[in-house]
């Protein structure tokens, strides 16, 4: 009898442990936060340079924590609203992020301008500015650049921390986390509900073969 008292404990446990996990790990509400790159307006740079620019901008906008919108799909299907950002005209600037950020439902947007200030042609020196808009602030900040195309990277770590790190992640209706623990929960106690019943069937069998102990002889 012990033997089969065990299993069903175990079952009874498991079935509670599931409810209060799945109780105590919260779901939220669904919020995505979009955020998107229109590119760069780069003036006296080389091709090798340009392509150096981007992708290290893709880099460092492109993150998993939000949904992110290439400068591409954004000139798809939101080309004059992307010229004007590009075009960087300092009287209607703001109101051409605001602009797009409405017609792409984007909450930040990334512009890039930077142009070659260097008088030695084997180096490239870059002076401009990354802007990050806030749709939600209507706020515009920008990071100075000024370094040696070599040195990009000092920029970029500095960007990510100032401009990247300080948005807010998306949020989906089932949190990703409790998907994780639920899942891993659902596991461990698969195991131990396969021992469980392994036992079971074990104090099954010697029951039957407790039962054929007890038959009596067959007469001669």
């Amino acid at each position: 009898m012990k033997r089969l008292f065990k299993p069903l404990a175990i079952f009874l446990s498991a079935n509670l442990l599931l409810v209060q996990v799945s109780a105590a790990v919260p779901q939220t509400k669904s919020g995505k936060i979009n955020v998107g790159y229109v590119g760069e307006k780069l003036e006296g740079i080389p091709d090798g340079y340009k392509k150096l620019v981007r992708q290290k901008m893709l880099g460092l906008v492109n993150q998993n924590y939000y949904e992110f919108h290439n400068p591409v799909d954004l000139s798809d299907k939101h080309g004059e609203a992307v010229s004007a950002v590009l075009a960087h005209n300092k009287d209607s600037f703001n109101v051409d992020l605001a602009t797009l950020s409405e017609a792409a439902a984007l909450d930040y947007i990334f512009f890039t301008s930077l142009s070659n200030i260097s008088d030695d042609d084997r180096r490239v020196m870059l002076k401009g500015e990354v802007v990050r808009y806030n749709r939600e602030t209507n706020d515009v900040f920008r990071h100075e650049v000024l370094t040696y195309a070599e040195d990009l990277d000092l920029h970029i770590r500095a960007m990510k921390t100032e401009l990247v790190e300080t948005i807010p992640h998306s949020v989906h209706g089932l949190s990703r986390n409790r998907v994780i623990v639920l899942i891993g929960v659902a596991t461990v106690l698969a195991f131990a509900m396969s021992q469980s019943f392994s036992e079971l069937a074990k104090y099954l069998k010697s029951g039957d073969d407790d039962d054929s102990d007890t038959k009596p002889p067959v007469g001669h």
